[in-house]
């Protein structure tokens, strides 16, 4: 039988492997405090951006703090702080007793350093933990309405029917915009609803096949955007805001021996008669207020915003005697260029005409103008306006989507489609022409300067207005309808058309020159702007935004730049 021996170990192997085991304890350890030293770096950075985001979050709210305090005060100027007491949120106070690591917020606010009129510069620091983050803008109070960055805009339904139709300048519509018979489009159009051609939808990525002329036709998806949001319009339902404003500014209309200082006051006449010349023309300074009807025509000069309360009814030519060369219309100018053409025509004829009711153009009283503008089936003024039934406007809860929008009845259930447009409260119904347009003995006997005959008694309309004229110059708004009637040929509209319904009706050829000069973004810088008092439709305006270098805040602990 055999032995079977043993196998015996060198006791330096054993050494080695006593040795190998302590190194490999050694690395691991050593990978485990770097882990850490990494975890613990990472959370230090996590922590860090945190800072880094949030002291954004609280600088852009401070920034909102800011523009209402522009908006509730005469005097905004100033700097406010969250520990000096002068700036609160409600929410800032939880924040400092929690982990959050907010320090201080604050708001410098200081008025355009050019003395333009309600605009103001606001710088805002934030800091949280070590981080600060600064915001600077420059805001507006009391801008004008975005409508009036159009030289065609409508609340409603906008419509282009017709190949002599020529427009240099952005359009809009608060629903569909249809075209008809290739109009030439040198600009944008913008719809809250669709772009079509004889109510079939535009494929803008078909460009054989976009019936328009100009610069939509020739680049269609650029120009044409359908799906925009809507454009909030501005409200005249009450001119106290506009009448204070009128006064506060020194706003002056003349003509002939008529004289105005900001607010018209004959309470039995509210209404103005106006007619201007060559050697006489009517001249407006700054915004002058009118309560009830204005009847215009002939030459106007002066840079400002005529509010009428009634209806504006424009009698014949209504055009500049010191006006801009529209002859190279700006819109199709190079930006460069246009700014150029702004600046070279700051101080020519620019004047708005903000109106509570219509604008009618054109003797209202004739068998054509009544033919023209409020029959017809497909646009006449006879068959549009009811707010009860605004038909396919895209406004929700009006009867073209069938949603219940207001209880009238005060039973506390929404049982109406009704849909406020205007925003006066009321109802309205479609367009009546003897008591909303014609121009009767009864409106005309409470218009001031209205003309007589040698018996002293009211002539008739007829012998005052015209529908053989053909120019209007100015930016026209109202609240309802602008309709006009024009049978000489070749019309010309320099300045802009907003409104809620339009039934114009030309002779010949049309064409809208848009004038730049009341375009929110003529000029890169945002205090160039002509102050024309125009309407408004929003309380604030940003008109940049960028952020700088961060500021440290007073009294609050060092700045860290980075995320």
């Amino acid at each position: 039988m055999k032995l079977k021996l043993s196998t015996l170990q060198d006791p330096s192997q054993e050494g080695s492997a006593l040795a190998h085991c302590l190194w490999m304890t050694m690395l691991v350890g050593m990978g485990a405090a770097s882990l850490m030293n990494l975890s613990t770096q990472r959370v230090r950075m996590s922590h860090n951006r945190s800072d880094y985001n949030e002291a954004f979050y609280h600088a852009e709210n401070a920034l909102n703090w800011a523009a209402m305090r522009i908006v509730d005060n005469a005097n905004p100027n100033g700097t406010f702080s969250y520990h000096a007491n002068s700036l609160s949120l409600p929410y800032y106070g939880s924040f400092t007793n929690s982990a959050s690591g907010f320090k201080d917020v604050e708001a410098v606010i200081t008025a355009s350093t050019n003395g333009t009129a309600n605009v103001y510069s606001v710088r805002v620091s934030a800091q949280v933990g070590s981080r600060t983050r600064t915001l600077q803008a420059t805001v507006r109070k009391d801008p004008p309405s975005k409508v009036f960055d159009y030289e065609y805009f409508l609340n409603n339904w906008g419509w282009w029917w017709g190949s002599s139709i020529t427009g240099n300048g952005d359009n809009r519509s608060n629903w569909d915009f249809d075209f008809r018979y290739s109009p030439t489009v040198n600009g944008h159009v913008n719809a809250t609803g669709e772009i079509s051609s004889n109510g079939n939808p535009i494929d803008p990525f078909n460009a054989g096949s976009v019936p328009l002329a100009g610069l939509a036709k020739s680049d269609p998806v650029t120009y044409l955007k359908d799906g925009s949001e809507r454009v909030r319009m501005p409200n005249l339902k009450s001119l106290t805001d506009y009448s204070n404003l009128a006064v506060s500014k020194g706003g002056t209309l003349t003509a002939g021996s008529t004289s105005i200082s900001g607010v018209h006051t004959n309470g039995a006449q509210p209404g103005l008669y106006l007619v201007g010349t060559d050697s006489n023309p009517i001249t407006i300074n700054g915004p002058v207020v009118i309560p009830g009807d204005v009847i215009i025509s002939g030459k106007l000069t002066g840079k400002g915003t005529l509010y009428v309360g009634g209806n504006l009814y424009i009698a014949g030519d209504l055009s500049y005697k010191n006006g801009p060369d529209f002859s190279s219309p700006p819109e199709t100018m190079t930006p460069a260029n246009r700014d150029s053409w702004v600046a070279n025509n700051a101080n020519k004829d620019l004047v708005a005409f903000a109106v509570r009711e219509s604008i009618l153009g054109g003797n209202v009283n004739s068998s054509s103008w009544k033919s023209a503008c409020f029959d017809p089936s497909s646009y006449g003024l006879k068959n549009v306006g009811a707010e009860g039934s605004l038909g396919a406007d895209g406004i929700e809860g009006t009867p073209d989507d069938g949603v219940p929008y207001k209880d009238t009845n005060g039973d506390g259930v929404a049982d109406s489609a009704w849909y406020d447009a205007d925003g006066d409260g009321v109802v309205d119904s479609n367009y009546d022409y003897n008591n909303q347009i014609k121009v009767t003995d009864t409106r005309a006997s409470q218009i001031q300067g209205y003309p007589t005959d040698s018996s002293a008694n009211r002539v008739t309309y007829d012998s005052v207005a015209t529908g053989n004229y053909n120019r209007m110059d100015g930016i026209f708004y109202c609240n309802h309808a602008l309709a006009l009637y024009s049978s000489k040929s070749g019309f010309i509209g320099n300045g802009g058309v907003i409104c809620r319904d339009e039934a114009m009706v030309f002779t010949g050829w049309l064409k809208f020159n848009y004038d730049s000069r009341v375009h929110s973004r003529y000029s890169a810088d945002p205090n160039s702007y002509v102050d024309l008092g125009l309407p408004k439709a929003n309380t604030i305006a940003l008109l940049s935004l960028t952020e700088t270098a961060p500021v440290a805040i007073q009294g609050a602990s060092s700045v860290s730049v980075g995320n």
